[in-house]
């Protein structure tokens, strides 16, 4: 007998509900890991900025993704939206591993952002917001409760627009809102990702106690959705139950 497990709860709906095939929701490992960060390490801002050479401002948050064309569609833009706010913020890049920092440096064109590597989820832990493309970051930026903006740009906006709009049947792009089942945070894709569409949703983030607000309390109900931490244990419980029938 065919058995099919899943880590993203939305899917039990599309297998069972849309096409009658059974399936075990058994957790997400990303939960796993980002509560098992938080329980190894102190939240120590200073020694986060000393060890990285900051200067102690707050920090904002800046994952763009880890393919190289995606991060010359998105990087340069992402950073101009938040550069408004250098004099009361740092701005920190969560590098990809497999990308050289002489691409960063092309890409960023000697602007002030501090290039950090191996450190996405100390950055995180220290955010105050952050800037992120679409992918398993906005999951894990949503689970270390850091208020975020998903930005995508792609080749012919209008175009891609008016498909997702008219034709694409999935409403979302982020992790966080497809396992929410709603808009929890803001998603500026295609022709909506501009530096003023991201600048203005910065903003308020940043400086709006209820937007904010608004946003934690949708993570929060995204993690009840989520389940409880162990994906790994529970898979290999459910599969030996099966075994033994």
């Amino acid at each position: 007998m065919d058995e099919l497990f899943s880590i993203l709860p939305f899917e039990v709906d599309f297998f069972e509900g849309k096409h009658h095939y059974p399936i075990h929701y058994v957790g997400n490992p990303t939960l796993d890991e980002v509560e098992a960060y938080k329980r190894e390490n102190e939240k120590d801002f200073g020694r986060f900025a000393e060890d990285n050479g900051l200067e102690g401002k707050p920090v904002l948050a800046l994952l763009a993704g880890s393919r190289k064309q995606e991060i010359k569609d998105n990087l340069p833009m992402m950073v101009e939206a938040a550069s408004v706010y250098e004099g009361q913020y740092e701005l920190v890049l969560a590098a990809a591993p497999n990308i050289d920092p002489e691409f960063y440096g092309k890409v960023l064109r000697g602007s002030r952002v501090k290039i950090l590597y191996g450190q996405t989820y100390r950055i995180l832990h220290h955010a105050c917001a952050a800037l992120v493309t679409s992918g398993t970051a906005t999951l894990e930026t949503a689970l270390f409760r850091v208020p975020q903006v998903v930005c995508y740009y792609t080749a012919c906006g209008k175009l891609v627009s008016f498909l997702r709009r008219h034709i694409l049947k999935v409403r979302y792009i982020s992790l966080v809102n497809l396992v929410a089942g709603r808009e929890v945070v803001r998603e500026l894709v295609a022709d909506t990702m501009t530096v003023e569409n991201m600048r203005a949703e910065l903003e308020r983030l940043l400086f709006r106690e209820d937007y904010r607000r608004k946003m934690l309390d949708g993570y929060e109900e995204m993690a009840r959705l989520l389940g409880p931490a162990g994906a790994p244990r529970h898979a290999a419980r459910e599969m030996v139950k099966l075994l033994k029938k």
